[in-house]
């Protein structure tokens, strides 16, 4: 889904992140790590829980960042999801 972004370039990280409202909800993040364990009596503690939320959130920011930039570099109002996936590689290498 494209989103309209502003013609300015100047995109401020602290402005985006305390306009964000939405959290990754921690039962899903939950749910998809204990579909991973490989015993079942493996668990993860909620403070471990909170943090992994909290990064989750953060790259999905820096990608919704990253993707806006690229956009703009190539002169589009909209990110679309080939925006996304050009970031992603060096994404990947960011955050490994």
């Amino acid at each position: 889904m494209a989103r309209n972004i502003k013609d300015n370039n100047n995109i401020d990280p602290a402005t985006l992140l305390s306009n964000v409202k939405s959290t990754i909800k921690k039962d899903v993040i939950k749910e998809l790590l204990e579909n991973h364990f490989q015993e079942s009596k493996t668990k993860i503690a909620p403070h471990a829980l909170m943090l992994l939320a909290d990064v989750a959130k953060c790259l999905v920011t820096e990608t919704c960042l990253r993707a806006v930039k690229q956009a703009q570099r190539e002169g589009s109002n909209k990110v679309d999801v080939e925006h996304i996936e050009k970031c992603l590689p060096q994404l990947m290498l960011d955050f490994p």
